[in-house]
């Protein structure tokens, strides 16, 4: 089986200071420096209120090949206007992105002004709903496969042998209904070792 592997981000602290960026590494060199191991990446909902969003030439960064998926940040908009300047950056990146995800505990709070909004912004868009569920006090993905996309969640404790038995249970019990193409690692998993780990196993199925 062939999964493109991929982060839910990819400005993780953690990968600083030579864990996975070279500590010389300018800060918007970053996503080019991913796109060389990896070739898929969730831009966060966080990641869009930051400065100079609407400046970043992200295609220009990744090769052709690359994949964005797009977590629209319903919590950071405040109007009619910043709906639509969300979806001017995804209409600048659809052609390399495969859906806009959407938090499904957010959407359920959305007002129907809000949802008009929305559904405006997005029109030609592929939408793509997940869930988020408690365990413990931690707030982690449950493994969902939506469309071809597979959400999930390891840690370091979790050895590789568990992960890879646990992943190849998870792609039987889903590629009957919809084959996974994409898998993305939790941004609870921040790992980079983790995620290149992943990327090895798969290649290797």
């Amino acid at each position: 089986m062939s999964c493109i592997i991929g982060s839910w981000g990819w400005r993780h602290p953690e990968w600083e200071n030579d864990v996975f960026y070279p500590d010389d590494l300018p800060s918007d060199w970053r996503l080019s420096y991913y796109s060389n191991e990896f070739d898929l990446v969730v831009v966060p909902a966080e990641y869009w209120t930051e400065d100079g969003y609407w400046e970043d030439d992200w295609l220009d960064d990744v090769a052709e090949r690359f994949v964005f998926y797009i977590d629209w940040p319903f919590q950071q908009l405040s109007g009619e206007a910043d709906y639509d300047k969300c979806a001017e950056q995804c209409r600048f990146l659809s052609e390399q992105m495969a859906a806009i995800l959407v938090n499904n505990a957010v959407w359920q709070q959305l007002s129907a002004e809000q949802l008009q909004w929305f559904a405006e912004a997005t029109k030609g868009f592929k939408v793509l709903r997940y869930d988020v569920s408690k365990v413990g006090d931690v707030s982690v993905r449950e493994e969902a496969n939506i469309d071809n996309l597979l959400l999930l969640r390891s840690n370091k404790e979790e050895s590789l042998r568990d992960l890879t038995g646990r992943l190849t249970t998870l792609l039987k019990s889903v590629e009957s209904s919809a084959p996974v193409e994409h898998i993305v690692l939790s941004n609870e998993c921040v790992d980079i070792e983790r995620l290149k780990e992943l990327d090895t196993v798969m290649s290797l199925m």
